[in-house]
Parts: C-alpha cells; structure tokens; sequence
C-alpha cells in the first residue's frame, strides 16, 4: 500500500514542490474572483458561468480557493496546495472504503488504478473549478451503494455530495441526479423510504441556496436560461458551426464516452492497447454477472451491477441530450470506470493466469508511471512557456527590471482577449514585490507584454494597429518562455 501510494504521491507533487503550475484563462478568471472576495470584500452567490449561458455554477469552488489563497497570502500556488489534497483524499477514499466493503486484495488494485491514472493526475496539478468531481464522484458510488445496501443513514451523506457537484460541474451534476433518480424508481422504490432520506434532501436542498437567492435577486435568470432549453433556444450550448444533425450529435457523445474512458488509463506505447482490452473485460464480466455466475460474490456482484446500472443510465440520458458533450462535463466521471475495474480485476487473483494478467499489467503501468516521474523531476522538458506561471512571472519580472522605477504603465494581449491572469499576477506578485501596480494608459513609457496564439501567431499585429498605434518602439524581446515584451515611448 506504501509503495503505491507513494508512486500516486509522486506523480501529483511536482508542481507542488516546483511551483510552475497551469495559469491560464480559467485560472486567471478564478483568481480575479478571489481577489474580489479576500481583498475588495465582494462576497458572491455565485461560480463561474456554466456552458448554458445565463447559468452559474455554485459559489463553493470560489470560496474554497479563496481560503487556500488566504492562507498562502494572496499566492495562486494555495490552489495547487488545495487541488494536491482532493487528489490525495481521492487516493485515500477509495483504498480504505474499497478495503472496508471487498478486501485488501480489492482495495489495492483499486488504489493503484486511481494512482497511476493520467486523467486523476491531471485534476492535482492545476486548478480548475471541475477537478474536484473526482472526489464527489467517488464519494457519490460509496454512499450511493452503502445507502442501499448497508445503511440508509447514509442518504444523509449521498444527497448533499449530489447536490455539491453542482457547484463544480453542473453538467454532470444533473447527469447524475437524474441517473440516481431513475436508478431508484427502477430498481429501490421501497428502500429508500425512510427519514434519512427526507434529511439527506433537506441538507441537498440547502446545497442550492446561493443560487436560489441569487436567482431570486437577478429576476429569475437562471431559471428562465435553463427553462428557455425547452422552447428550443441553445442558450450557447452550440458555438459557430456546430450545429448539426442529432444522429452526428449520437455518435460524438459516444465517441466522447469512448475517449472518457480512454483517458483513465496509460495508453502511450504498447500501453495503448491497455483501455480497450479493459473495455472488453469489462462487457465480458458484465454478461457473466447477468448469468448468475460464480464469478462475484453477492456483494461483489451487488456493487458491479449498481456501478454498471449506473453508468449506462448516465450513457442512455446523453443520448437525449441534443447539444455537444464537451470534454470537462465528464471531469471525474472515469472514477466509475476504475472503481469497476479494481474490484474486477481483483477476482483475477483467484488463478494462475489471472495473477499472470495482473502481474504484467502492474510492471507495464508501473515503468511508464516511473518513466514519467523520471521527466517530471529529473529531466523536464522547460517550465512550460506562456502556459506556466514561471513564464508569466518571469515576462513581468523583466518589465519591472527594466522600467526601474514605478513611472511606466503595461498593457497585455492574449488570444483569448481576456486578461485575467495576468491582471492577477500584476496585481499580487507586481504589487507584493516591487510596490507598484502599472496602470494601462499609452502615456509615458509603456510596455506590450504580448502572448502569441498558437495557431495564429501573427494576430497580435491586429490589436498593435488598432488598439496600441501609438507610440515609438524602443525595443522588442521575445523571452524564453515565449512572450514578448515590446517597450514604446510617448
């Protein structure tokens, strides 16, 4: 168990112990609503915009950031700290729950599949408002199960974890609360009527109580944005020249399912071959538990239907839902996949070929997670360019240095128009460390700190012959990350 979760531990603390993380506009976006909480007192009912335009997403994410902010002094960095400790909880979760339901034997495959996950990875090393679903999720499945099977107290625990999603990834959230909703009309009408019950509603219903004011003080706009979708507007559910035929739609939600599951798992090199062997395993295992084979326990076999019930309840509901399935709707949702699989794959221990099977796919993993660890700390490639925060901070690091005083002012431009990320960055490390934060006037000197877009690395020149225009160029320097900082005088 140590070595596992050691290597789990490893795999998400380089940019901890770095401090070059992700900062993009997201990112930037987040930490503008934290300055507005911790340092302008602008309190919030609400996260950020979900892709349904006019809705929002709950305020926790915010509130959540802004107190690992608070107690890193305005650092972004307290946000990797955070995101580090839902993944770790994560790892921690499903070992000791998946050891208390099925064994140690169960709990460890489990662990290691979570461990070594690129996608569970990923949700440690920047943040983002949907990565904490990974932990929701995997808290949902547990008490979902053991509110059924084990205790209805923990309904008290299962409704309010649902109605926290909707404060990270709306989308899924309501995915979800549908699928459960269904899932007990079908299959546990008489179990869950009882007053843990009630109670569990009672504490999910408060889950929603930002949005609800929110909604109340705003003339009912979330409501009517979400209540518009069955007049047939989009509401920004397509963007430009996405809108197709709902057979086209089908096939790109189960291509986004397909891709789901493929993004669970190590699939580079000869790994690549690894998800969709598991895909088959999983089907072949499926149909055998329907038979009423031997192949589980009764509690085993109990726990795999409700997770396969579930999942295709969830499968079946995307179905009818005639707008794009973007990638980040299904944050987290690979927790159902891997949960499955630990206690699948741990049945494989009961023979000799099974334990073969076993053995090779834990050295195969293993190499490719420690070659990973080898490039995360021995031999990374560069600190990430524009896309990092080192990159970000050294471009205005060099703006101050070379100003040398506080009389200058800087202008940013993005791909993305928005700013955010460096407006936070000026203000925080520009403010903290040299006491000066620059205005945005074209008076005096003024300095362009100009990130190119990828694809189009020459659109910057619009926006210096439009916006910009005026004054006379000093110098240009693209900096190693990438960015370039172009000083003008007046």
């Amino acid at each position: 168990m140590l070595f596992i979760f050691s290597l789990g531990f490893f795999l998400r603390a380089q940019e901890l112990v770095s401090h070059n993380f992700l900062f993009l506009l997201d990112q930037g976006r987040d930490m503008m609503a934290v300055k507005g909480i911790l340092y302008d007192h602008h309190q919030t009912l609400i996260g950020p915009a979900t892709s349904l335009r006019g809705v929002f997403q709950g305020p926790l994410w915010y509130y959540l950031l802004a107190l690992s902010t608070a107690i890193f002094g305005g650092d972004p960095w307290g946000g990797i700290a955070l995101m580090f400790i839902i993944s770790i909880s994560v790892l921690l979760v499903v070992y000791f729950w998946m050891r208390n339901l099925f064994g140690e034997k169960a709990a460890l495959i489990s662990l290691f599949l979570f461990a070594v996950s690129p996608e569970a990875i990923a949700a440690a090393t920047y943040a983002w408002n949907p990565h904490p679903m990974w932990l929701l999720i995997v808290i949902y499945i547990f008490t979902f199960y053991s509110a059924i099977y084990k205790s209805n107290k923990f309904n008290i625990v299962l409704w309010p974890t649902i109605g926290l999603m909707f404060h990270f990834q709306t989308a899924l959230a309501v995915f979800i609360l549908l699928s459960t909703i269904i899932y007990i009309f079908i299959f546990q009408r008489k179990i869950f009527l009882n007053k843990n019950l009630l109670i569990g509603l009672g504490i999910f219903s408060i889950t929603f109580l930002p949005q609800v004011i929110f909604d109340l003080r705003h003339n009912f706009l979330m409501s009517k944005s979400a209540m518009s979708l069955f007049s047939g507007s989009e509401r920004g559910l397509f963007v430009g020249g996405e809108k197709t035929g709902y057979l086209k739609i089908v096939a790109d939600h189960i291509f986004a399912f397909y891709n789901n599951f493929k993004s669970a798992f190590i699939n580079d090199g000869i790994a690549k071959y690894v998800p969709d062997l598991l895909i088959l395993l999983i089907l072949l295992t499926t149909l055998i538990v329907m038979k009423k084979n031997n192949f589980f326990s009764d509690k085993e076999s109990r726990f795999f239907s409700l997770v396969i019930k579930l999942l295709s309840i969830i499968f079946l509901l995307s179905l009818a839902y005639p707008f794009p399935l973007r990638y980040w709707f299904l944050t987290g949702f690979q927790s159902f996949y891997l949960i499955a699989l630990g206690l699948l794959l741990s049945r494989f221990l009961t023979d000799r070929l099974g334990k073969v099977i076993l053995i090779a796919l834990f050295i195969l993993l293993t190499s490719y997670s420690f070659q990973r660890i080898n490039i995360l700390y021995f031999s990374p490639p560069d600190d990430g360019g524009a896309e990092k925060i080192k990159g970000k901070l050294a471009a205005i690091d060099h703006v101050y240095k070379d100003a040398k005083d506080k009389n200058f002012n800087l202008l940013v431009f993005t791909p993305a128009v928005y700013t955010d990320a460096y407006d936070y960055l000026i203000w925080w490390h520009g403010g903290e460390k040299y006491n000066y934060i620059p205005g945005k006037e074209k008076t005096r000197t003024f300095y362009l700190l100009i990130e190119k877009d990828r694809s189009k690395p020459w659109s910057y020149n619009g926006w210096l012959e439009t916006v910009i225009r005026t004054g006379n160029i000093v110098e240009t320097i693209t900096l190693p990350s990438g960015l370039i900082v172009q000083k003008r005088s007046m």
